[in-house]
């Protein structure tokens, strides 16, 4: 008699099946194969896959998965090109002027235009502005300081968080005489080292072309100059030193060439480019540029970062420290500042109820506002107009009589005249 395990010893020594042999050689031959015609064999094989695999739709019917697939695609396709949003012909045209995005309005301006809730949501207030002028190269000569003899270099203006410079300046500043704080050189300096923690943004708009070169050197002995000043020393550290050497190396004529708002050719900064200079809460400074032209050719550009704190106070005190390059543009920051520090709003619907602004008149003192008069609204029925019109009846009869008895008066003494002669 046979052993058992002489029969399952005879059993497992046989061959692989043929099923095997097949994975075995198909196994073989996709290893030899490149990834591409791997790649392409997946997706012959998927595409096969599909059109044998049938899937039921929501409308009940069945199809083919490789149909349901370019229908989902051909729909998704229609979705994101808007083809399903709310247009001119579903909404009417001032719901539609609604929905437009401010941003988008007059592309072909130079100036963007917003709605007023647009303004509204804009995170920081204007606290001033000013122009830097320089004299012209013949004429400034010949004229001196007159405003024939200067020209605009550029514009700027500050911008910061009206809440923020409240809280900040409010202890050290707020309720002193405007006039003494204004001409305090302590105020303007505690704006600058407090910059960060307003959110302090500067901006500034060429006026002219300017030559790179020689503004990049003038910057740079200013913010030297305002750096020493806030710092208190007469030499700034090595660190602040290579802080400030690789600030004015972001603006290097072979850095900016290809940004757009350089001409490379002359060296000069185009005129109407916008810079940037915002601070963030940990003392940094973010510089960006927006190239000149219409609203639909500008282009922003980030031109670089600042992490020196002291170089961030020192880019504003350009503007505002004792060597302001704008003193009036300076004085009308500082009332900024200090309408802030008061506790007041720049913008009206954010006022405080005992906030009151007064106008000077040409005496000098302020005019107080006149109090609210007193309307009475007249319902416009037709009663109304037929209740006038019988009040006045007896007025108009007597006018127009009276006309025409001066009429007839005239006419015969026109025909007695005639009559005579």
């Amino acid at each position: 008699m046979a052993d058992p395990g002489s029969s399952g010893s005879a059993s497992s020594s046989a061959g692989p099946s043929p099923e095997e042999q097949a994975r075995a050689h198909i196994a073989a031959q996709i290893a030899k194969m490149t990834p591409e015609q791997r790649r392409a064999l997946r997706t012959h094989a998927l595409e096969q896959f599909m059109k044998r695999r049938r899937a039921q739709t929501a409308d009940g019917k069945t199809v083919s998965l490789a149909r349901l697939k370019r229908r989902v695609d051909e729909l998704t396709r229609r979705f994101e090109s808007g083809a399903y949003d709310e247009s001119a012909r579903s909404l009417p045209r001032w719901q539609v002027q609604e929905l437009t995005p401010g941003h988008t309005i007059r592309q072909g301006a130079y100036k963007m235009q917003l709605r007023e809730r647009e303004e509204a949501e804009l995170d920081l207030d204007r606290f001033g502005h000013g122009v830097v002028l320089s004299p012209r190269p013949v004429v400034g000569t010949l004229l001196g300081g007159t405003a024939l003899g200067q020209r605009r270099d550029l514009a700027w203006g500050i911008y910061a968080r009206t809440a923020n410079a409240e809280r900040t300046l409010s202890g050290a500043w707020g309720g002193e005489d405007p006039r003494q704080v204004l001409e305090d050189e302590r105020f303007y300096l505690d704006c600058l080292r407090y910059a960060h923690q307003m959110e302090l943004t500067l901006m500034v708009l060429t006026s002219r072309p300017l030559p790179l070169a020689a503004t990049r050197r003038q910057f740079a002995a200013k913010l030297e100059s305002s750096m020493k000043q806030l710092s208190g020393q007469p030499e700034l550290p090595a660190e602040d030193k290579a802080a400030l050497k690789n600030f004015i190396s972001l603006f290097d004529d072979e850095r900016v060439a290809p940004a757009g708002w350089v001409d490379p050719k002359k060296g000069l900064v185009k005129a109407g480019t916008h810079f940037i200079f915002s601070t963030t809460p940990e003392g940094k400074l973010a510089v960006e540029a927006i190239t000149p032209g219409r609203l639909k050719e500008k282009r922003t550009c980030y031109v670089g970062v600042n992490s020196n704190r002291l170089l961030t106070g020192a880019v504003f005190g350009v503007f505002l420290g004792p060597e302001s390059i704008d003193d009036v543009g300076k004085r009308d920051v500082g009332h900024g500042m200090l309408w802030a520090a008061n506790g007041y709003r720049f913008r009206p619907w954010e006022a405080k109820p005992e906030q009151l602004e007064l106008d000077i008149g040409p005496d000098g003192q302020p005019v107080l506002p006149q109090p609210p008069t007193e309307q009475l609204d007249l319902p416009l029925r037709p009663t109304v107009f037929q209740m006038l019109d019988e009040q006045t009846k007896p007025l108009r009869r007597m006018l127009l009589g009276g006309v025409r008895r001066a009429q007839r008066q005239s006419a015969r003494s026109a025909a007695a005249d005639a009559a005579a002669a």
